[in-house]
């Protein structure tokens, strides 16, 4: 794949053979190194879930490698560099490590600069070769023999179609924006490679804890967790500097995605009616498998931001995804740079902060945002707001005269909530009281926003021409 005077299966099949004779005589020294070094075994129901001991067995390697050159107490681990010779002369044979140089002044034969999308990071062969010892355990067969077909895959370019036929998942990454409040079953593929997962589609990327330590009290112990994810996938390769500075650039960086998974999430919030909460945003996800393979434990994205949802229960039965919804969601998305939209993109912020608000007072800051929000999508007259919105809702959305007559009756009662929290009253005018309030002045709020999107204002409304495109 890289070179044609490079035998790729001979190249495997050498190093899988040097990893499985190695796996035989490191076991003692583990073992050495567990005695003064007590691993912690982790126990879920009853059950030894412990991790792979890839950094004590990274450590062990160093300490073989440097035997009696580092602190007192290491030279036990010479012997092991004998049997870690052959593998480290099969993985240094790939022509893609042969001529690699590390960046700045050497520090040995054995490193390499890695970087990993945005990353960078110093390692040696022996830290590659704990991935591959990871990995392997990870794979049902030959093990190895599968670890040296990734790792020689993931040595090829990034158009390479034999390469990624190896790697499958594993060279994908992607960006993610978490959140809670509704409940995904499956995959539902968007556009531009972006798709909504439910929240296990993404474990592969995004810690577990991350979660608990994020989404709302009692979230956790329920059968289904009610945590998606808006994400946007990319392939990618980690690069093996032969030479440069630290400092140049390691790459093209990609156009940022959280501000068009928060309009998608916006829109989806709305579209449900339902307080649907962000979680976490995290760019450069990468597949964790991927990281141990490449021996590194755990490999940290950016992350972008995170909101603590503990305000709400997590005992409350989160909505599925609706499909009617996600079609009206898809429609308006797709239009998302035109002019009509972008008129409106505030009024579905606005709104769908109304479902997520928490707090003494957030039953009344709700009744406001709609109130604000619609004002913002009628464009009413400086004088006679309340009438005036009236009027143009019920002509807008109403589908007969009874329809319209109900909705100006509804307007007029929500209209009088939001005039007694906004100018000090005591709240409690209205007859339906705040939330029944809320929820039917969202309602049209909703019908017109979506409606608005799709067909734009009636041309006698006080709208620039070209805010109706």
């Amino acid at each position: 794949m890289t070179s044609r005077a490079f035998d790729h299966s001979s190249w495997i099949e050498r190093l899988a053979g040097a990893l499985s004779a190695l796996a035989k005589g490191q076991e003692p020294y583990l073992q050495e190194y567990w005695q003064h070094n007590p691993r912690e075994h982790l126990i879920v129901n009853g059950r030894d879930e412990t991790p792979y001991p890839l950094d004590d067995l990274r450590m062990v390697y160093a300490m073989a490698r440097h035997s009696g050159m580092l602190a007192p107490g290491t030279a036990q681990y010479a012997p092991l560099s004998d049997d870690l010779a052959p593998s480290r002369h099969a993985l240094l044979s790939h022509p893609k490590l042969a001529r690699v140089a590390v960046v700045g002044r050497p520090v040995g034969e054995n490193d390499f600069w890695m970087e990993i999308l945005d990353s960078g990071m110093s390692i040696s062969a022996g830290d590659l070769i704990a991935g591959l010892m990871a990995r392997a355990a990870e794979l049902p067969g030959n093990g190895f023999r599968a670890a040296a077909s990734e790792l020689n895959a993931f040595l090829s370019p990034l158009g390479d179609g034999e390469a990624a036929g190896v790697l499958g998942n594993l060279s994908e990454g992607c960006d993610a924006l978490l959140f809670w409040g509704l409940t995904v079953t499956e995959r539902i593929d968007l556009e531009d490679n972006m798709a909504i997962l439910p929240f296990a589609g993404v474990q592969r990327f995004v810690e577990r804890e991350l979660v608990d330590e994020l989404a709302p009290s009692g979230a956790r112990f329920r059968g289904s967790l009610p945590v998606g994810a808006v994400v946007k996938t990319f392939r990618w390769r980690p690069l093996f500097r032969r030479e440069g500075s630290l400092n140049e650039p390691m790459g093209v960086p990609r156009e940022p995605f959280l501000p068009e998974a928060r309009k998608f999430f916006d829109l989806l919030a709305v579209s449900h009616a339902e307080p649907v909460v962000p979680l976490a945003a995290k760019s450069d996800c990468i597949d964790r498998s991927a990281t141990r393979l490449l021996g590194q434990e755990r490999f940290y994205p950016e992350m972008d931001e995170k909101w603590p949802a503990h305000g709400f229960r997590g005992f409350v039965d989160c909505p599925a995804l609706r499909p009617e919804a996600l079609r009206e969601v898809r429609e308006v998305f797709s239009n998302r740079e035109s002019a009509r939209y972008q008129r409106m993109e505030t009024c579905v912020s606005r709104l769908a902060e109304a479902l997520g608000r928490t707090g003494r007072f957030a039953l009344r800051d709700k009744i406001v945002d709609v109130a604000i929000a619609l004002e913002g999508m009628y464009g009413l007259p400086k004088r006679g707001k309340s009438l005036a919105l009236r009027e143009r809702v019920a002509s807008y959305i109403g589908t007969d005269t009874n329809d319209q007559q109900r909705i100006k009756e509804s307007i007029r009662t929500f209209y009088e909530v939001r005039s007694d929290i906004v100018h000090g009253g005591s709240g409690d005018a209205s007859p339906l009281g705040h939330g029944a309030a809320f929820v039917a002045g969202f309602d049209l709020a909703r019908r017109s926003l979506f409606q608005l999107l799709r067909e734009g204002p009636p041309c006698d409304w006080e709208f620039p021409a070209d805010t109706r495109k």
